[in-house]
C-alpha cells in the first residue's frame, strides 16, 4: 500500500465507522497505523490534517506516537509555509481541540497569520464555513479588526446570494461561532441577518440543526418572524421524536394553552429511565421544568432526586467541576420559587462537593471557578458553624483573588450572599457573619471601581455590575452604586439588542432610576426594528417606562408596540399582556382591537388557567388580579367608548378587608395639622376609597368661597362644591435620581382623580421632612397656602 492508499483507508474507515462493530474497527485501525507511520515524512499538510483529525475522532489519544508525529509535522508545515489552505487549517484546529488536551491559543498561534490571509480574500460559502470553524476554535486570538473584516465579507456573500437558505450548514457554522458568549452581543445584526436568511429552510433542517437554531433564537429573542416557523417545525419533530432535548427546545415556542399537555409529557420523561441516560438529559429536563413554571413539589422532587442519583453514581475522584451546572440551576430554580422550595439532601451534597473542590482541588484556585463554587456554599451553607458564619477559607480566598475577579464572578458571589440573607439569616444576621459581609462588600466595591475605570465598558458589563451591586442592600446607598447608575448616561448603546433591552429595563425598574436618553434609544430601537422584536421584550420596556413615568418623544414607537402585542398575542403570557396594555393605556395609545381581545371571556379564562399553574401561589395570583383591576379601571376611565364594564368592585372590597389601614407618622403628622388648620376633624375624611378603588389620603370639600364643608349628604349639592383630594407622596413615588420625576402609576392616579371631579393636591414626603419645614409654624403655613385658606 502506498501513502495515498493508507490515507484513503483512514478516510473510509471514518466514513463507515457506524457500519463496523467496535472490535473490527479497532483491528483495522491497529493494522493501518504502523503503515501510516512509515509515510509521515512524505505526507503533505492536507494528508497530515486529514489523518490526524480522523484518527483523533476515532478515539486515539494524543499521547500515541503516530499522532505526536503527525501533529509535530503539521505544526512545522504551518510555521514554515507561506499560506496553508483552509481545509487543512480547519481539520487541524478541530483535531487539536478534540478532547481539550492542549491550550489551543498557544499551540496554534501561527495559524493566525494564515487566517488573516484567507479572511481578506474569501469569496465562497464553503470558505466562510471553514473560517468560522477556525475562528470558533481560536476565539482568544481573534481581534476586533479581523472579526470586522469577516463580518463584512459574510454580509456581502448574503447580499449576492452566495450564502443562502440552500446552504444551511454554512449558516449554522457561522452562527455557532458568532453566538459564543464572550462576544455574541456585539454581533446581533449579523446573527439576525443569518437567521432571516435560513428562515425558508427551517422545515428542511435535520433535527440537530433545528435544535441549534432554536437555542440561538431563544438566547437572542430576535427576529420575531422565526417564532411561528420554529414552533411548527419543532412541534412536528416532537410528534416523531419525543426526547428531553426536543421538548426543551419546543416548550419556549409553545402557546400557553398547550401547557397541560406538555407538563404531562415532561412527567412521562421524568419517569422514563431511558430519558436520564441521554446526553445532557439533566440540562434539558431542567430547561423544561423552568420553562413550564412547574411548582408541583412531587414533580420538582422527581427531577432533583434524579440529579442527586446522578451525582451519587459518580466516584468522588471523577467529578471534576461538572457538578457546578447543577449548583447554577438549583440557585436559579430556587430563586424563581421565591425560596419556597428546598431539596436539603441535594443542597448538602452539592455544598460538600463545592467545599471539597475549594479546599483540595486546583479549580478552587481559579477565580472564575472559585466564584461559582463559593456562591453556592455562601447561599445554602451546610458547613460547620454555618448558623453563625461563612467558611473562613472562602473569605480568605475572596480577599486573595479580589484583583482577579470579573464582573460576572462578583455577581455570582453577591447572589450567593443575597440568598443566604433571605433564607439562612432572614430574621437576624449573626455578628460574625456581619463582619465577614463587610469584608466581602469591600471586595465587591473595589471590583466595581476597577470596572468603571475601564474606558471599554460595554452595556452588558454595566448591566451585570448594577445587578451585582443591587444584590447587596448595604451597597445600594454607596458612592460606587450611584456612580455605576450614572454611567448609563455616558455609555453608548451601540450594541443594543433585545436581550440588553430586557436587562436594562429590569435594572431601571428595580433601581427606580430613570435615564431618559437610554429609554429613548430603546424606544427608537422598537420603532426601527419592530418586525424583529418579540412582544415579551416590548412589554418589559413598556412596563419600565410606565413605572418610571417616562413618555417617549414620538408616539410612533408606541403604535408599533401595539402592533407587536397584537402579532404575538397568542405566544405571550397573560400577565405580560395585561402589564403592556396598562402601559399603553397610560400613553392613550392602546389599539381598540387589543382592548377587545383582552376583555373577553376567552382571555379571562386564559389568565385564570395561568394562575392555577403559576409558580408562587402566595403572591402571583394577587399580583395578576391587581394588574387586571388597574387595566379595567384605566380602560373604563380613559376609553369609555370601548364599552368595557367595571367588574372589579368585589376584588377591591376583598383587598380592603385583607389590608386594614395603618397610619404612618407622615400621615399622622399631616392629619393633626389639618385638624388645626380646618378647626374641626369633621371637615375632612381620611383614607377615602373612590368608586374605582383609588385610595385618597384626605378629602376636603369646599364651597365657592373656599370655606370647608362637612361631607354633603345630598347629591344635588355636588355641583356646588369643590372636592379636594390630598395625596401623600412618599419617596418611592418619584424616581430615585430625580425627585421631581413623578412615576407613572401616581401620575395616572392623579389624572384619573381629576377625571372623577377632584382637585388633586399632593404633599411630597421629601419636602415635608426637609430642614426648612421644621421651622415653627412652617408646616401649618404650607398647608394653608396649599389649600388657599387665608386664616
Amino acid at each position: 500500500m502506498q501513502k495515498e492508499h493508507v490515507v484513503q483507508t483512514i478516510v473510509l474507515l471514518w466514513m463507515f465507522r457506524r457500519l463496523n462493530d467496535v472490535d473490527n474497527h479497532r483491528s483495522i485501525l491497529d493494522k493501518i497505523e504502523p503503515l501510516l507511520m512509515q509515510y509521515v515524512e512524505q505526507l503533505n499538510v492536507n494528508e497530515i490534517s486529514t489523518c490526524y483529525l480522523y484518527i483523533r475522532k476515532m478515539g486515539e489519544e494524543n499521547s500515541h506516537p503516530l499522532l505526536q508525529e503527525l501533529l509535530t509535522r503539521a505544526l512545522n508545515c504551518v510555521e514554515n509555509s507561506d499560506v496553508v489552505g483552509l481545509p487543512a487549517l480547519s481539520r487541524l484546529i478541530v483535531g487539536i481541540n478534540a478532547g481539550r488536551n492542549f491550550f489551543t491559543p498557544m499551540l496554534c498561534a501561527n495559524f493566525i497569520r494564515h487566517l488573516h490571509a484567507h479572511v481578506n480574500q474569501f469569496c465562497t460559502d464553503d470558505e466562510a464555513r471553514m473560517i468560522a470553524i477556525i475562528m470558533l476554535n481560536l476565539q482568544p486570538l481573534i481581534d476586533d479588526g479581523l472579526m470586522s473584516v469577516f463580518k463584512q465579507r459574510v454580509k456581502t456573500l448574503i447580499d449576492n446570494g452566495e450564502i443562502s437558505a440552500a446552504k444551511p450548514k454554512t449558516i449554522i457554522k457561522i452562527l455557532n461561532m458568532l453566538n459564543m458568549a464572550v462576544w455574541s452581543n456585539r454581533h446581533m445584526d449579523l446573527i439576525r441577518d443569518l437567521l432571516l436568511t435560513i428562515k425558508p429552510a427551517i422545515n428542511q433542517l435535520d433535527a440537530n440543526d433545528l435544535k441549534i437554531i432554536s437555542r440561538i433564537y431563544q438566547y437572542h429573542m430576535e427576529p420575531a418572524c422565526l417564532q411561528e416557523p420554529l414552533s411548527l417545525a419543532l412541534e412536528e419533530l416532537l410528534a416523531t421524536h419525543m426526547s428531553p432535548e426536543t421538548l426543551a427546545c419546543y416548550v419556549p415556542f409553545s402557546q400557553p394553552n398547550k401547557r397541560d399537555t406538555l407538563t404531562n409529557a415532561f412527567k412521562a420523561l421524568l419517569a422514563s429511565a431511558d430519558s436520564w441516560k441521554q446526553t445532557n438529559a439533566t440540562g434539558f429536563l431542567f430547561s423544561i421544568l423552568r420553562s413550564l413554571k412547574i411548582s408541583d413539589t412531587k414533580v420538582c422532587n422527581a427531577y432533583w432526586n434524579g440529579v442527586l442519583n446522578e451525582l451519587n453514581a459518580v466516584p468522588d475522584n471523577e467529578t471534576h467541576t461538572s457538578f457546578l451546572k447543577h449548583c447554577h440551576r438549583y440557585m436559579n430554580f430556587n430563586n424563581n420559587l421565591g425560596g419556597t422550595y428546598r431539596h436539603m439532601a441535594l443542597e448538602k451534597k452539592l455544598s460538600q462537593m463545592c467545599m471539597r473542590a475549594i479546599e483540595h482541588d486546583v479549580s478552587g484556585r481559579i477565580p472564575y471557578i472559585f466564584a461559582r463554587l463559593a456562591s453556592f456554599v455562601l447561599a445554602y451553607g451546610h458547613t460547620p458553624y454555618s448558623w453563625k458564619k461563612y467558611p473562613n477559607i472562602i473569605l480568605s480566598k475572596i480577599i486573595n483573588m479580589a484583583d482577579q475577579f470579573t464582573v460576572a464572578d462578583c455577581f455570582l458571589i453577591s447572589r450567593g450572599l443575597r440568598i443566604s440573607l433571605e433564607m439562612r439569616y432572614r430574621y437576624q444576621t449573626p455578628q460574625l457573619a456581619n463582619m465577614q459581609l463587610a469584608t466581602i462588600d469591600s471586595v465587591l466595591t473595589s471590583c466595581a471601581d476597577r470596572v468603571l475605570a475601564d474606558n471599554q465598558l460595554n452595556t452588558s458589563d454595566l448591566n451585570a455590575l448594577v445587578r451585582m451591586l443591587s444584590n447587596r442592600k448595604t451597597l445600594q446607598n454607596s458612592v460606587v452604586y450611584h456612580k455605576t447608575l450614572q454611567k448609563y448616561k455616558e455609555i453608548q448603546c451601540e450594541d443594543l439588542n433585545s436581550r440588553i433591552m430586557r436587562d436594562m429595563s429590569y435594572n431601571f425598574l428595580a433601581t427606580n432610576y430613570i435615564v431618559p436618553e437610554v429609554l429613548e434609544v430603546m424606544f427608537k430601537y422598537v420603532q426601527n426594528h419592530y418586525e424583529h422584536i418579540l412582544g415579551e421584550t416590548v412589554e418589559k420596556l413598556l412596563s419600565c417606562a410606565y413605572n418610571l413615568g417616562y413618555t417617549p418623544e414620538s408616539y410612533e414607537s408606541l403604535e408599533y408596540a401595539g402592533f407587536i402585542l397584537l402579532r404575538d398575542f397568542n405566544y405571550m403570557s397573560g400577565l405580560s399582556l395585561v402589564q403592556a396594555c396598562l402601559a399603553l393605556c397610560y400613553y392613550k395609545t392602546i389599539p381598540e382591537e387589543l382592548i377587545n381581545k383582552v376583555f373577553c371571556v376567552k382571555f379571562i379564562q386564559r389568565v385564570e388557567d395561568e394562575i392555577q399553574m403559576c409558580y408562587s401561589k402566595a403572591t402571583y395570583p394577587e399580583r395578576v388580579l391587581n394588574i387586571v383591576m388597574q387595566l379595567n379601571r384605566s380602560v373604563c376611565l380613559d376609553f369609555p367608548e370601548a364599552n368595557v364594564p367595571w367588574f372589579q368592585q368585589n376584588f377591591i372590597e376583598a383587598q380592603m378587608s385583607k389590608r386594614p389601614f395603618v397610619e404612618t407618622p407622615f400621615n399622622s403628622d399631616v392629619k393633626n395639622l389639618l385638624t388645626t388648620v380646618l378647626k374641626d376633624e369633621s371637615y375632612f375624611r381620611c383614607n377615602h376609597t373612590t368608586p374605582y378603588g383609588y385610595q385618597i389620603d384626605f378629602v376636603i370639600n369646599f364651597d365657592k368661597n373656599r370655606t370647608p364643608l362637612q361631607a354633603p349628604a345630598e347629591t344635588t349639592m355636588l355641583d356646588r362644591i369643590t372636592k379636594v383630594a390630598i395625596l401623600l407622596l412618599k419617596l418611592d413615588s418619584f424616581c430615585a435620581n430625580d425627585l421631581n420625576a413623578l412615576r407613572g402609576p401616581d401620575s395616572l392616579k392623579i389624572k384619573h382623580l381629576e377625571m372623577m371631579g377632584y382637585k388633586v393636591l399632593h404633599i411630597n414626603e421629601h419636602d415635608w421632612n426637609s430642614k426648612y419645614m421644621n421651622a415653627p409654624g412652617a408646616k401649618t403655613k404650607y398647608l394653608k397656602c396649599l389649600l388657599q385658606i387665608s386664616n
